[in-house]
């Protein structure tokens, strides 16, 4: 007997589709299957044939733990999607002390929990927030994904945007803009079908309780506009302190894509090719050779810590293999 248990740290669809490639590969013999999941969602497990859920509450959560605890499982199967909701539960696995622990990151990457794939999780995550196949198990429609758009860039590039913003890259979402309080501005954005909420600034003043009340509303994704105009400098700046874990920028030709390090650097060409090309000067390559010698000498420290690191593990492997008779 093979004893499994899931972990509810994902949508329940995506947790349901672990469970029927678990029972149709037939790689353990004779399963026994448990899901861990919470009160609110156990309805869609409690008819599943041949498993046990534990559904727990903040009131019986230490007693099924415990519980659980006693069971001691062969294998453990928890998912890291890239959803905050479920985060407070993505380390129960090593508190339940199971034999083997399998991480499914979405996509159809799947690893065996160990320090080494953290770390590389890690890197990953910052890189792609969410995996691409996360809209195809996106929450219900009552849950609503909460979007921040910055107001970076004149309005007419803002109002081109959202017509491309309807349906994708977000999955049922609410807009909220946080824009200038210029008269003209205010008029273009207020009464948009798409804009649930118009919230206004003035340019650096209150930006500490902007911060605060922008913070405090956990919003699952900003829009920022990089188009090249350096008059919104500031505010471009004041969108990576919001917290957020998903970025989409949209450059000037109403281009988007999710910020990473690899794209922005890309941008960051483009922009010191174009400054090189419109001054017929070598200044934009220059610019550009700098800002790449800036950001590896940033990086190069950490990067001589991890070869060190792995260097260290393989002495070390190759001593005590030595000493092997």
């Amino acid at each position: 007997m093979t004893r499994i248990l899931l972990i509810e740290t994902a949508s329940p669809k995506r947790v349901c589709e672990k469970l029927e490639q678990i029972l149709r590969k037939g790689a353990y013999p004779d399963p026994e299957i448990s899901i861990l999941c919470t009160q609110k969602n156990s309805p869609a497990f409690r008819n599943l044939p041949g498993v046990q859920v534990f559904a727990f509450s903040e009131a019986s959560k230490s007693r099924i733990l415990r519980e659980l605890r006693g069971i001691r499982f062969d294998r453990c199967f928890v998912f890291w999607t890239g959803e905050k909701r479920y985060r407070e539960l993505k380390l129960l696995p090593v508190r339940l002390r199971a034999k083997k622990i399998f991480v499914t990151a979405g996509d159809g990457n799947e690893f065996r929990l160990t320090w080494k794939a953290i770390c590389r999780h890690a890197f990953f995550r910052l890189r792609h927030p969410l995996p691409t196949d996360h809209p195809d198990y996106a929450a219900p429609e009552k849950e609503r994904e909460k979007v921040l758009i910055i107001q970076s860039a004149e309005p007419a590039y803002v109002l081109r945007a959202l017509d491309r913003l309807k349906e994708r890259p977000f999955v049922n979402p609410s807009f909220t803009i946080f824009c200038r309080n210029r008269p003209e501005a205010v008029r273009s954005f207020e009464g948009h079908p798409m804009l649930q909420q118009v919230l206004t600034h003035s340019e650096a003043r209150g930006s500490w309780s902007h911060w605060r009340n922008l913070w405090q509303q956990r919003f699952d994704a900003i829009v920022l506009f990089l188009t090249g105009d350096p008059s919104y400098w500031k505010v471009k700046i004041f969108a990576f302190l919001l917290g957020s874990r998903r970025i989409l920028i949209i450059n000037e030709a109403n281009d988007s894509f999710f910020f990473n390090f690899h794209q922005w650097l890309a941008l960051l060409a483009l922009r010191t090719q174009g400054t090189s090309a419109k001054f017929g000067t070598p200044w934009g390559q220059s610019l550009r050779i700098l800002v790449s010698l800036v950001l590896k000498s940033v990086a190069f420290p950490f990067r001589f810590v991890w070869l060190l690191f792995v260097w260290v593990r393989l002495r070390s492997a190759g001593l005590r293999a030595s000493r092997e008779p």
